[in-house]
């Protein structure tokens, strides 16, 4: 026996923007050759560039609703843990294994999952530098710390380095 498939439609907007219509759900695409965002209904986004023949998708997962009272989570909460507030960025925030560093005016924030936000003041960095995928940061009083990133662009991980220096008062590198 055959299954019936739901009927779809899809309607360009131009622009690069598409929308699909669904019995299940819905989806808007925003985006050209190089690079498209698309949402869905069910609160789905899926983002994919495209450069030298490489393509590179990346997908979020919605955050499920409230569970009913009573219900039983199927795992235990992540530990509460501490996190540091952030001022305006100088940098964007870069991608680290298992989190993720920012700098605001005040201080560098490493944050990785299941543990408490590490803060270091700004004045108090002496050093800051790439060493391949490896962002190290010198502070006064303390040896490197070494955070690998996961970023794709080394340029943007340059830049990252230069904002920190620059909001430390050191020579960019």
């Amino acid at each position: 026996m055959a299954r019936r498939r739901g009927v779809s439609t899809s309607i360009n907007l131009g622009g690069g923007v598409r929308v699909r219509l669904g019995t299940k759900s819905s989806s808007v695409s925003m985006g050209g050759k190089n690079g498209r965002v698309t949402l869905n209904s069910k609160g789905r986004r899926t983002t994919t560039l495209r450069a030298g023949g490489v393509s590179v998708t990346s997908a979020s997962t919605p955050v499920k609703r409230k569970q009913k009272q009573g219900a039983t989570s199927p795992r235990p909460a992540a530990p509460e843990t501490r996190s540091a507030r952030l001022g305006p960025l100088v940098a964007p925030r870069r991608s680290i294994a298992n989190g993720w560093v920012a700098c605001d005016e005040r201080a560098i924030v490493v944050h990785r999952a299941g543990q408490d936000d590490v803060r270091i003041p700004v004045v108090q960095v002496t050093q800051v530098w790439l060493e391949g995928k490896n962002l190290a940061l010198k502070a006064q009083g303390h040896d490197p710390l070494y955070l690998q990133l996961t970023t794709l662009l080394t340029s943007w991980d340059m830049r990252f380095v230069n904002a920190v220096a620059k909001a430390a008062g050191l020579r960019p590198s």
